[in-house]
């Protein structure tokens, strides 16, 4: 078994798989923003997006043939994790894409690390130092750069909109919180991820038929059926490659796919969309990628690399 330490490189496979979890998350804000232009409501697409995850995690529990795992405090954390996890920050996610470039919300999730290390401080989880403080700072920084000059966005206007992929931020980063506080041992990865997609499924239904936001996908697919099938593919296939990553080569290592997701995502939405940035949007970027950089944890401790 190869044993890697700060100084010793991860193996290649690890490299290519984290820029797969990337480059495969990054394209999800596209994607999402293509399933809204149809003019679908959010609430019936995060139904549809989370039944198909459920349906894909299905069959590997199913295959497994143990339920033993299935108890009262294994449904209640991942009660709670779905609506940090799941629930909350997919609906806010669907809802901003229907207003803000693809590019700028990815800009706004690289904003996690960030966040999830300003909630450590706040309940004394973690403490502050000079480098990791100022990474604190150049997020604020960035999130200013966004807002304020009137040039940044594509519309005055859609500055207000930003609280919608702030939200999911700040969902994203109690989750982190919550889960590192509260997951149950033992539980086998797609059995917690099962359970998180039953309950976002479960608790959108109703608010989506009663509010009428419910809908019937067309047969044969269309574009919003093939970009919400799109959705729960990367995000079911990025769920398992960060918990492989994270057992296999440690969770610093991991965090580093915060920069390509966030480059891929603004890549993608030129891509897909032709979305052009302005200088605050190019330079807000710089300064998120520099204060994860800065707010990632070091380590010394020895941690698998590749059997």
């Amino acid at each position: 078994m190869l044993r890697l330490t700060a100084r010793t490189a991860p193996h290649p496979v690890y490299w290519a798989l984290l820029l797969l979890s990337g480059v495969t998350f990054g394209a999800s804000f596209s994607l999402i923003k293509v399933a809204v232009s149809a003019g679908q409501t959010p609430l019936g697409l995060v139904f549809w997006y989370s039944l198909l995850s459920v349906l894909m995690i299905l069959a590997t529990v199913v295959a497994r043939g143990n339920w033993d795992w299935l108890t009262k405090p294994v449904i209640q954390f991942c009660l709670i994790w779905s609506l940090l996890g799941a629930t909350l920050p997919s609906v806010l996610l669907f809802l901003a894409a229907r207003e803000l470039p693809a590019g700028v919300i990815a800009l706004a999730i690289a904003l996690v690390p960030i966040a999830t290390f300003g909630g450590a401080i706040l309940m004394k989880r973690d403490r502050a130092d000079f480098r990791r403080s100022i990474g604190l700072g150049l997020g604020a920084m960035a999130v200013i750069l966004v807002i304020a000059p009137e040039t940044s966005l594509p519309e005055r206007g859609d500055a207000l909109w930003m609280v919608l992929p702030l939200g999911v931020v700040l969902c994203y980063a109690a989750e982190h919180l919550y889960y590192a506080a509260k997951a149950p041992s033992g539980v086998p990865p797609e059995a917690l991820l099962l359970l998180m997609f039953v309950f976002t499924t479960l608790t959108v239904m109703p608010f989506a038929i009663g509010s009428s936001s419910f809908f019937v996908p067309g047969w044969p697919p269309g574009k919003v059926e093939w970009a919400l099938l799109g959705v729960a593919v990367v995000m079911v296939a990025d769920y398992f490659l960060f918990i492989f990553l994270v057992a296999k080569t440690g969770p610093v290592f991991t965090s580093q796919a915060a920069y390509i997701v966030t480059l891929a995502g603004v890549g993608w939405g030129m891509l897909f969309f032709s979305e052009r940035h302005s200088v605050w949007i190019w330079l807000a970027l710089v300064l998120v990628l520099v204060g994860v950089s800065l707010v990632q944890p070091r380590t010394n401790s020895h941690q698998n690399a590749m059997d």
